[in-house]
This record gives C-alpha cells, structure tokens and sequence, in this order.
C-alpha cells in the first residue's frame, strides 16, 4: 500500500481518498474536477482584476479629456487651475503632472494653491497642459499593455479550465464504451 498525498494505492485499479474506495478512472475524474474548480477561482479573480483595471481605464481616459478641455479654453495664453478630482487622481496614481520654468523657480511658495508632494502647484499654462497629457497618455498605454497581458492570463485560464472539464466527461464516455463492450461479449 503507497500513500501519495491523501491518497492511498489499494493495488490493482482500486484507490483510497478520504475514506472513500474508488477506480483510477474515478479518481482522475475527481481529481480533474478538483482542478476546473481551482482554475474556475483563479479566473474569477482575473476577471475581477480585470473589472479594477477597466474602472480605472476609465477613469484615466475621463481625466485626459479634462486635461484637454482645460488646454482648449487657454487658447495659447494664460494658466488655468487643474480641478480636485484630476489632482487627487494624478496623486494617487503617481502620475506626473507638467512643469514650467516658472515652477521650479518658486517650487514650494503656494499663492494659495495647493502644492503636489514635490512643492509645485496646479495651475497650467498651454505647455504644462500638454506635458500633463502626454504623461496620462503614458500612464493609459501602461494600463493598456497591463490590459492586454491580464487578457492573455484569462484566456489561457479559460482554456485550462475547458480542457479539465472536458478530461471527466472523455473518461466516463471512454468507461461507459468500455462497460459496454464487456456488456456486450457476456
């Protein structure tokens, strides 16, 4: 008698797992469907990570949008102020926003703006506006290329699950044709 992991050889076709006496056939049909359900939870989690990831696609591409509008009504001249929801999710997101010379030259004086943990404010010009878009579009080519990669992950998950589903029915199909056989030479 070998035991292997909870699981105890009887010898001939016979095998022992938690008090319960079952065929090798039985067995791998236990087993495989131990395997879709592990595989069925790790694809709900990739989906539900992949759910996060879209929400803040989303996200990203509202903010690019604003950053935009807010370019737009400069026309060339002019600063306008980056509005609260686009500051607390370019701070969250560690996203870089643009700079001037004029910032970096009164780094940390705020004239009643609010500061980013470096000590330069909100308020863009055309120029700082276009750097700050072009970082959000950096930041949403990242998220896409993540994107894709979870893709990749779901489907292969998909395709893992399938194929552990399909093993049982294989072999239960393949020992009803069997049984059959014997049926019918008695």
């Amino acid at each position: 008698m070998e035991n292997l992991g909870g699981i105890t050889s009887l010898g001939g076709d016979k095998f022992q797992i938690n008090n319960q006496v079952m065929s090798l056939a039985e067995l791998i049909m236990l087993l495989e469907i131990e395997r879709a359900n592990n595989l069925e939870e790790q694809l709900a989690s990739e989906l539900q990570s992949m759910a996060a990831l879209n929400s803040l696609l989303k996200e990203a591409n509202a903010m690019l949008s604003i950053a935009r509008t807010e370019k737009g009504k400069l026309e060339g001249s002019g600063n306008s102020d980056m509005p609260p929801e686009m500051i607390d999710f370019m701070e969250k997101h560690d996203v870089q926003q643009g700079l001037s010379k004029w910032d970096k030259d009164h780094k940390g004086e705020n004239h009643g703006l609010r500061l980013d943990n470096e000590g330069y404010d909100f308020r863009h010009n055309t120029e700082e506006w276009e750097t700050t878009i072009e970082n959000l579009k950096a930041f949403i080519d990242g998220l896409n290329s993540r994107s894709q990669l979870e893709m990749i992950r779901i489907s292969s998950l998909m395709k893992k699950r399938d194929e552990s589903l399909t093993l049982p029915s294989s072999t239960n199909s393949n020992i009803h044709q069997t049984n059959q056989g014997i049926i019918g030479k008695v």
